[in-house]
C-alpha cells in the first residue's frame, strides 16, 4: 500500500529531485516551487529517507483543512489529531511554520496556536504537557498555511536531510550538501575518469563525489532515530533496508578523487570532514595553488571558486575567474570542467565557451553551473 508525502527541496532542484524520487520507485503527483507531492510504499519510503541526496525534508501529512482564523486552527488541531498516539508527554517537540497569502502573516503566532493545541490535548488526558523547544526536539512538526489552507505534517526525520553528518568544520560560506550532490549528478561523473577539485574549500564537493562513487547512503552518518515516530513505523523493515544499503558500499580507488586549495585551513577542514566517511582516506589532498597542484591534469574537474565579499573588490573576483579559465585552457586539455560560478556574468569571466550553463540556487544566490569541454 502506498501513502502520500511531501518532499521539500531547494529552489532550482525540483526536477532533479523528482527524477531521484522516481529512481526509488516513488510516484510524483505534482511539482510545486520547492516541493514535490509523491506517494511511495513503506519500503520505497525507507530507502529514499536513507538514500536520497537532493531532498531537504520529507513530510507526512497529519491534517489538511481550509482555515481562516487562528481560533479555527487551534480547534481543528486539538480535535482531529490524536497527539498522544504520536509521541509521549515526556518527549519534547518543535514546530516549523510557514505562512503565505493567507489570513495571517505571523508564522510565530500561528506556531504558538498549534503548540497550544498540542499541549492542551496532552493536559486534558494526562494533566501534564510535553516540553516545547526550538533546539533539537525529539519530534518535529510542520505547519504550512497557504491561501488559507492549513496543513499540519510530521517532519519524518526531524531535521534537514542535507545534514549528512560529516561536516565537522567549515570555511566561510560552505556549500550545502544537497547542492553539491546535484552538481556531481549533473556532471555525470561515474568514476571512469579521475576527478579533481582545485578549489576544494572544506570538501563538500569531494564528500558528495565520494559518497556517490562509493554508494554511501546520504543518511549513513545522519541521526535517523526520529523516524520511529512515523505512524506504523516498521523497525525490522527499516533495519533490513539500511543494512542492505550499507552492504552496497564499495571502496574508492586511491587517487581517483583528488583536490587542492591554496588555504591551509581549508585543507585541514576537508581532512577533518572526510575522515568520517568510509574510504575517503583514498582522496588525495594538497595545499597548493592550481598551477602548482595539478598542471597537465586530464579528466573531470568540478569546482566552486570563491566569489562575493570573500574576495573584496569586484576586480579581484574577475581576475580569479580569468586566471582559472586560462589555467584550464592551457594546462587541462582533454578535460571537462564543471564550474559553479557566482552569477551568470562570471561564466563569461572564465573566457571559455560553455557547453551549457544551468541555474542553481545556492541559498538565496542565483549561481550558474557551467560545463566547459577543454580541447
Amino acid at each position: 500500500m502506498q501513502s502520500r508525502y511531501f518532499a521539500v527541496v531547494s529552489g532550482s532542484l525540483e526536477k532533479h529531485a523528482k527524477a531521484e524520487l522516481e529512481s526509488f520507485g516513488a510516484i510524483v503527483h505534482a511539482e510545486v516551487p520547492r516541493g514535490l507531492i509523491f506517494s511511495a510504499s513503506t519500503q520505497q519510503l525507507y530507502r529514499l529517507l536513507y538514500g536520497a541526496r537532493l531532498v531537504q525534508r520529507v513530510l507526512f501529512t497529519l491534517l489538511s483543512f481550509d482555515c481562516h482564523s487562528h481560533k479555527y486552527l487551534y480547534q481543528q488541531a486539538a480535535k482531529n489529531i490524536d497527539w498522544p498516539s504520536i509521541f509521549s508527554v515526556d518527549q519534547s517537540f518543535g514546530i516549523i511554520c510557514n505562512v503565505s497569502n493567507s489570513f495571517t502573516r505571523h508564522s510565530l503566532y500561528s506556531s504558538q496556536k498549534l503548540k497550544d493545541a498540542i499541549c492542551d490535548s496532552f493536559r486534558a488526558r494526562f494533566d501534564a504537557r510535553p516540553s516545547f523547544t526550538t533546539q533539537n526536539p525529539d519530534i518535529l512538526f510542520n505547519l504550512h498555511i497557504h491561501e488559507n489552507r492549513a496543513t499540519i505534517a510530521l517532519d519524518i526525520l526531524g531535521l534537514s536531510m542535507h545534514k549528512r553528518g560529516y561536516r565537522q568544520r567549515s570555511v566561510e560560506a560552505p556549500m550545502q550538501e544537497t547542492l553539491a550532490a546535484a552538481i556531481v549528478k549533473l556532471s555525470g561523473w561515474d568514476g571512469e575518469t579521475p576527478l579533481w577539485d582545485p578549489m576544494c574549500g572544506s570538501g563538500t564537493l569531494l564528500a558528495e563525489a565520494a559518497m556517490h562513487y562509493c554508494r554511501i547512503p546520504a543518511g549513513y552518518l545522519r541521526d535517523n532515530h526520529r523516524v520511529k515516530y512515523l505512524p506504523d513505523f516498521d523497525e525490522k523493515l527499516w533495519e533490513q533496508i539500511t543494512t542492505e544499503e550499507n552492504e552496497r558500499i564499495r571502496a574508492l580507488p586511491k587517487g581517483l578523487i583528488r583536490a587542492s586549495d591554496i588555504d591551509p585551513d581549508a585543507i585541514k577542514a576537508a581532512q577533518d570532514n572526510l575522515r568520517l566517511l568510509p574510504h575517503a582516506q583514498s582522496i588525495d589532498l594538497s595545499c597548493a595553488s592550481i598551477e602548482r597542484a595539478q598542471a597537465g591534469f586530464s579528466g573531470t574537474i568540478i569546482t566552486n571558486p570563491p566569489y562575493g565579499v570573500r574576495l573584496g573588490p569586484n576586480q579581484n573576483i574577475i581576475k580569479l575567474y580569468n586566471d582559472l579559465g586560462d589555467f584550464l585552457k592551457q594546462k587541462c586539455k582533454g578535460s571537462t570542467a564543471y564550474v559553479l560560478c557566482g552569477d551568470k556574468e562570471l561564466v563569461g569571466a572564465l573566457r571559455l565557451r560553455a557547453h551549457w550553463s544551468k541555474l542553481l540556487k545556492n541559498a538565496d544566490l542565483d549561481t550558474r553551473l557551467a560545463k566547459i569541454v577543454i580541447r
